[in-house]
């Protein structure tokens, strides 16, 4: 069976890169985009010179700019960055049909069998690399490798503005000196087990210690003992996964499951409108809930389902209100679909990387 190729495009700090495009005076200095301190607000995005002084995604914007007080913060515009993603997947299918996009900023795509630059994978992540900087004004991170979470893993290894290639004999070298934390779903919790179990490196995930990782960590120790070794479940060919999610920072905390409901009904009306928008080329398979704490924990659940179903959402609101909120409050809703579209699979060809 032929080497699969993936590519893994991720933009660097891509909601402020597009706003320089229209604000090039702010070059040069420390920038984000997310919501104001008065509101509650946190940071979506902030360029590599605020993450200098410690600002990051996720963190709340009243603590951003106690760590920066220089701090240039603008309005997040989805619109305008869901514009720009449009555009980076035409660029993307001039080279395959199988791109899938992590979220607005980041896609892997499946380049097995194409015949652009004979096939080279690396060459092809090259030019992509160029033609997102010409066309668009922006930056992307690569990375390319034989398995699609190796990809995502090498596209962080040169960032910003950079690319690296995990071709297929250096795939165990690489895995062996690997950070299991870099492994896709190793956690905090999971990472705890793993370090008192000894295993910090991928190498260190023995097939001897398999007993003991489903032990303590059911089937997803399996799982990232595979993962360790280079095994991945390969996807059905002809399906494409895409997720599609819409959430809200909530301008007060909610200390009740009712105002909680009233929030989610709004979310799902907005989440039906981009759903709508994908046309009839895809099916949603999952519903999928996810509540942000007042102590900034995050706990999600989801279920599989053929619709976006509000009775399924409520379900899963509030089996998180009742299992995982234990006493906090919440301060953001999220609300998210899985949906897959059926595509033709490629002719597959011996060609080089």
């Amino acid at each position: 069976m032929n080497e699969r190729k993936f590519i893994h495009v991720d933009m660097d700090s891509f909601f402020v890169s597009v706003e320089l495009l229209d604000a090039p005076h702010l070059v040069g200095r420390p920038v984000a985009v997310g919501g104001t301190a008065a509101e509650r607000g946190v940071i979506s995005t902030a360029n590599y010179l605020a993450r200098e002084f410690g600002v990051r995604s996720g963190l709340a914007t009243a603590t951003a700019q106690r760590l920066c007080p220089e701090l240039v913060l603008l309005p997040t515009r989805f619109e305008v960055y869901e514009a720009v993603t449009r555009k980076l997947d035409a660029i993307f299918r001039r080279y395959t049909d199988k791109v899938e996009f992590l979220s607005l900023d980041e896609a892997s795509l499946e380049v097995t069998g194409q015949s652009a630059f004979n096939g080279s994978a690396t060459h092809m992540a090259v030019h992509i690399r160029a033609v997102i900087e010409q066309e668009l004004g922006l930056t992307a991170s690569a990375g390319v490798a034989p398995l699609k979470y190796l990809a995502k893993i090498a596209s962080e290894v040169q960032k910003p503005n950079g690319l690296f290639v995990i071709v297929p004999k250096d795939v165990r070298g690489f895995l062996d000196e690997l950070d299991v934390r870099k492994i896709p779903g190793v956690g905090p919790k999971t990472y705890a087990v793993l370090e008192n179990l000894g295993c910090r490196q991928c190498k260190h995930v023995t097939e001897e210690k398999i007993p003991l990782l489903m032990r303590y960590l059911g089937v997803h120790g399996f799982y990232v003992w595979e993962r360790c070794q280079g095994i991945e479940e390969q996807e059905e060919r002809v399906t494409q996964i895409k997720s599609i999610g819409i959430e809200r920072t909530l301008p007060f905390d909610c200390h009740d499951f009712s105002s909680c409901l009233q929030e989610l009904d709004r979310l799902l009306e907005g989440l039906r409108e981009r759903v709508a928008e994908m046309g009839n080329d895809y099916l949603i398979i999952k519903n999928l809930v996810k509540l942000k704490f007042s102590d900034f924990s995050i706990s999600s659940t989801e279920a599989a389902s053929n619709t976006l179903s509000q009775e399924t959402v409520t379900a899963l609101c509030r089996l998180l209100w009742d299992t995982r909120r234990e006493g906090r409050s919440v301060r953001l809703i999220g609300l998210s679909v899985k949906v897959k579209r059926k595509i033709q699979d490629d002719i597959q060809l011996e060609l080089p990387w």
